[in-house]
């Protein structure tokens, strides 16, 4: 199991959730994406695409021929978009609060994302607006993970990242990039469910609602008292739905005839003027980068007779820089 943290966070967002998951039989996984946490910061487009693709090579690395994959928030963007760099390789999807169910999004990151000043913010400012927004968002973040969070963010490089993953993703009317924006270049739609916090501030908990508009099939599940981190602060229920939803038969989700995504239902755009979206970036040098890392990625795990067991130790590996 591979998972993808969101925006402006780390592998360790996964602390609570992991350790249920690897004691459920599974070999868990997770990564500090370019930017964020440990990984460095090259200059870089930072779109959804480019992420995709860093995330399926390091995956490719790994060597793994199938695995699940959940994404949190701007993580399930990327987690999508994988999906699409690796058909067929992607057993199940789970999707955590995530991004490209809906349009809507908080104000201050459409503000973020069209003002451009956050590129020129200082380092210093980057780890007290991370270390304010943890305590405003939640999540059962302590002291500790606060400070480490801050510390990360502090790091010169990643209000430019942050940036321009905004600029790329967001603007004034809220998300550009929706499921059935790119759902209809898979072969095959993965088994799909989908986790949200009724209190969710960032990403309203109705798109987890709205998914019945788009696709058939899909598991949906809501937390009453979660906001934003279901996976830290409803793991009790959240941990069980999930690893039932990853053992059990599923149907293959549909797409439901005529269904379009909201920005194109509500303006219309000529085939002709649409401008190319989620293009892979030139693979070439992240492929070397992956094969040349295969052997930190991960701190060695004991081997047993069932390949998906493993220490939740897994969880705290992190890639090494990342060539621009």
């Amino acid at each position: 199991m591979v998972l993808v943290h969101g925006l402006s966070d780390s592998c360790r967002t996964w602390n609570r959730l992991a350790p249920a998951l690897a004691a459920g039989g599974r070999r868990v996984v997770a990564l500090d994406l370019p930017g964020h946490g440990h990984s460095a910061r090259p200059d870089a487009p930072y779109t959804v695409a480019w992420y995709a693709n860093v995330t399926a090579e390091w995956i490719r690395a790994l060597g793994f021929s199938d695995f699940d994959l959940v994404g949190h928030s701007f993580g399930g963007s990327i987690a999508m978009c994988v999906a699409i760099e690796r058909p067929g390789r992607v057993h199940r999807l789970g999707m955590v609060a995530a991004g490209g169910f809906g349009s809507e999004v908080a104000l201050p990151l459409r503000f973020a994302a069209v003002s451009g000043l956050l590129e020129l913010a200082a380092p210093v400012l980057m780890g007290v607006g991370t270390h304010a927004g943890m305590l405003v968002l939640g999540g059962n973040f302590n002291a500790e993970e606060r400070k480490h969070l801050a510390r990360v963010n502090a790091r010169p490089g990643t209000a430019r990242a942050l940036s321009r993953t905004l600029r790329h993703a967001v603007d004034l009317r809220g998300q550009r990039e929706h499921l059935l924006d790119i759902a209809h270049r898979l072969p095959e739609i993965p088994p799909i469910a989908v986790y949200w916090g009724d209190r969710d501030p960032v990403i309203p908990a109705r798109h987890a609602a709205d998914v019945d508009l788009y696709l058939e099939g899909v598991t949906v599940r809501r937390y009453a008292k979660a906001g934003h981190y279901p996976h830290r602060e409803a793991v009790a229920d959240l941990a069980p739905d999930l690893l039932r939803f990853l053992d059990e038969p599923r149907p293959t989700p549909r797409l439901r005839p005529g269904a379009r995504a909201p920005r194109a239902a509500a303006v219309p755009v000529a085939p002709q003027a649409r401008s190319p979206r989620w293009q892979p970036w030139p693979d070439a040098p992240i492929r070397q980068w992956a094969q040349r890392s295969l052997s930190p990625l991960l701190r060695p795990t004991p081997q047993h007779a069932d390949d998906d067991s493993a220490s939740p130790a897994d969880l705290g590996s992190r890639p090494p820089p990342v060539p621009c």
